[in-house]
């Protein structure tokens, strides 16, 4: 087929563009992938080489996807290398371990393995877990990683707190104990290749004489490491193409900065921009509800979004009683959806927060007959406790020096090897400058071994070395005989056993896969095979790979997971403040941006129909409180929505204040907080002359005088005194 066939003329513009920087902001539903995989196709038909070509996006399931268009594009002709950028990193480090003095087969922790290596961090240092609380520290230097900084630049930094004077105690540990491990965290992956691009003049001469252009995908969710990594491997050719879109970066809290995509024209001051403005996946309605939201971010590159797709129907906005009322009223609506003609497939629901599945999950089960639905976390599977105990014995045949998984699986299943013998090893291991694994033949020479201790460790070595021998390549053979040799699925009891022995079966099941599909790439060369790749595809997947859009059932995940998806019909629950936006993200107005994208990459995965419910009361652990509607709601332009209350069938802007809603299970009335002192109401919407619309967030006293505070959509929350402030009432709609 013509390369260039269907192609507007922006996307034609972004494809044959061919040597030096070149930014494309592609809009929701502009056919990005389309340009990529097309541009790819381009560049090989100009007679450069696939080997030269590496396209880097954000998700496995978004780099397969553009493999396969790719492949479909050039048939026959081998495509270049299309990956994530944790893959990728993770490729380059064990194809120049040497260079970069790594061992080749090292471990990559996870975040469960990370926090475990920082608790032995924490005893080392004699620090307690309550006060130092091994989930902040990884946070703390994971940051720090992304600012390429290793423990000894982040010790030597300047540090006056008590608290970050320590963390630079426990990130110096930390670091000591992956390296005894052989191991690396997720951030190191990025960190090693871009200091090792610095550090190293053979290894980054060697990147850029491999790769001569880079493509990056969802340029706007690249941390600063990932940022340098891009910058780096485009070097003096700067043949670096960046797709994205400012008004879809979402990723800040995991160290995403907007301002990558935003200062591209500084960094490349000659790079050509390609706007994409034409949405080929909503209607009218929805694509104008959406701008109308995001047109209210500042910190963003204007763009105007067209669509040539049917006006469809008004967006509704539906206000419940409680968030039980809000499930029923979803499982009504996909139930006419599907009355309708659509597939359950073809419907998904968003949540914030994961915790508000639960009444959902109730209200589809409740459903006579049931709506079929599953919760979209691809994670969630491999951080059950069978499997991960499986998965630390692969990891320990793949890597010996992996102590934090051999200390896992050392008494798992029990085996009388306690906790007082592991210490007594790990001294010895100290003293004689071996690693854990290796003091297991040595038992018999270590002081203070109770006799049963010996013995179960001798034991435990035998079965190690049985499983060693075992051929890698194989992974469902592999995993079958770990299960069976460590006796783990007899030693299953309890209610639960049956569903962790399925849960062992899915594991072995997903190994013959992954054989299946090495297999059927057996002309990829670089491609991990046998055990280490089995095991680096684990640790890398995302939420969003556990999703199957084959089996017909209702997808429920958060809005962070929804990312790169689209469907006929999308609910959004719980468009609540406090919600969305989060309570934590709402008084900075940074964040405050952030959630407002994320809002709106919600609304622009819909195609054809978009549900948007909240409700007056939600129980925060076990209580009802007051919730008031998100203030993105009142930013919908209202020709393109219909309002609903899903109790009175009337529309929540027709409401009066009337009487008290009666909370399920509860003795009382529940009645909004009016303030006696101030006459206004917690909730109740205001308008400042200089802040503009905001809410009564809550009251307080300081210095004898009755104060207010009021949560406003651009500086967040301020406190007046209502006597002076011009405060005037308005109508909340």
């Amino acid at each position: 087929m013509d390369i260039l066939d269907g192609l507007t003329a922006a996307q034609t513009e972004a494809v044959t563009h061919v040597d030096g920087p070149l930014l494309v902001l592609a809009g929701a539903g502009s056919g990005k992938t389309r340009v990529i995989t097309r541009r790819i196709a381009y560049l090989m038909s100009r007679g450069i080489p696939a080997g030269q070509v590496l396209a880097i996006t954000f998700t496995n399931k978004a780099a397969g996807e553009m493999r396969e268009r790719t492949e479909a594009l050039v048939p026959g002709v081998r495509p270049p290398l299309v990956t994530t950028f944790h893959s990728f990193c993770a490729r380059m480090l064990r194809q120049y371990a040497d260079v970069l003095d790594l061992d080749p087969k090292y471990t990559i922790y996870d975040a469960a393995d990370q926090k475990a290596a920082i608790k032995r961090a924490l005893g080392q240092l004699n620090l307690d877990p309550t006060h130092f609380d091994p989930g902040r520290c990884a946070e703390f230097i994971s940051r720090a990683k992304n600012r390429l900084q290793r423990a000894r630049h982040y010790a030597a930094s300047p540090r006056t707190e008590f608290w970050v004077r320590n963390l630079a105690s426990i990130y110096e540990a930390y670091e000591a104990i992956l390296a005894e491990s052989h191991a690396l965290d997720f951030d190191d992956l990025l960190l090693e290749v871009a200091l090792g691009m610095r550090e190293h003049p053979e290894f980054r001469a060697a990147l850029h004489d491999r790769f001569r252009y880079i493509l990056i995908d969802e340029y706007q969710d690249t941390n600063h490491a990932q940022y340098v990594i891009a910058r780096d491997l485009a070097g003096e050719r700067r043949n670096l193409c960046a797709t994205g879109d400012p008004d879809q970066s979402i990723y800040g809290w995991r160290g995403a900065q907007l301002s990558n995509i935003l200062d591209f024209e500084k960094d490349f001051a000659d790079a050509r921009v390609v706007r994409l403005e034409k949405n080929y996946r909503s209607t009218k309605t929805i694509l104008a509800a959406a701008d109308g939201v995001i047109r209210h971010n500042r910190h963003r590159k204007a763009k105007g979004l067209f669509t040539d797709n049917p006006q469809g129907d008004r967006l509704r906005i539906v206000l419940t009683d409680d968030e039980e009322a809000e499930a029923l009223t979803l499982a009504r609506r996909i139930r006419e959806l599907t009355g309708r003609g659509l597939a359950h497939r073809d419907i998904a629901v968003f949540v914030r927060t994961v915790a508000q599945t639960r009444a959902i999950e109730d209200a589809l089960r409740r459903a006579r007959p049931p709506i079929p639905y599953e919760i979209v976390r691809g994670t969630s599977f491999y951080e059950r406790k069978e499997v991960r105990d499986i998965l630390a014995y692969l990891e320990v045949i793949h890597n010996l020096h992996d102590e934090v998984n051999l200390r896992r699986i050392i008494n798992t299943p029990a085996r009388g090897i306690g906790a007082k013998t592991v210490d007594a090893l790990t001294a010895w291991a100290r003293h004689e400058g071996v690693s854990l694994f290796d003091t297991l033949p040595h038992a018999a020479d270590i002081p203070d071994l109770p006799t049963r201790g010996r013995g179960a460790l001798a034991a435990f070595r035998q079965l190690m070395d049985l499983l060693m021998a075992e051929p890698q390549d194989s992974l469902q053979q592999l995993i079958d005989v770990v299960i069976a040799e460590t006796g783990y699925a007899d030693s299953l009891r309890g209610d639960d056993a049956k569903e962790r022995q399925e849960n062992l079966d899915e594991l072995v099941t997903l190994g013959a896969a992954f054989d299946r599909d090495t297999a059927s790439d057996a002309d990829d060369p670089d491609l991990p095979r046998g055990l280490e790749g089995f095991l680096q595809t684990v640790c890398l997947t995302s939420d969003q790979d556990g999703y199957d859009n084959v089996v017909d059932r209702v997808p429920l995940m958060t809005l962070h997971a929804a990312k790169g998806l689209e469907f006929p019909a999308v609910f959004i629950a719980g468009c609540e403040d406090g919600l969305l936006p989060h309570a934590r993200n709402r008084d900075d107005p940074a964040t405050f941006e952030e959630e407002r994208r994320l809002f709106f990459v919600g609304m622009t995965r819909a195609k054809q129909f978009l549900t948007l419910t909240h409700a007056r009361y939600r129980s925060i652990r076990g209580r009802p409180e007051r919730h008031t509607r998100s203030p993105f709601l009142s930013e919908i332009p209202e020709e393109t929505a219909e309002m609903a209350d899903e109790r009175t069938g009337t529309s929540p802007a027709t409401l009066g204040s009337g009487p008290g809603y009666r909370a399920p299970g509860a003795d009382r009335t529940i009645r909004p907080e009016t303030d006696p002192e101030t006459g206004f109401t917690v909730g109740e919407v205001v308008r400042h002359p200089t802040y503009g619309l905001g809410r009564i967030s809550r009251f307080s006293t300081a210095a004898g005088r009755r104060v207010v505070r009021v949560r406003f959509n651009t500086v967040g929350e301020k406190t007046f005194d209502p006597k002076f402030a011009r405060l005037t009432k308005v109508v909340d709609v």
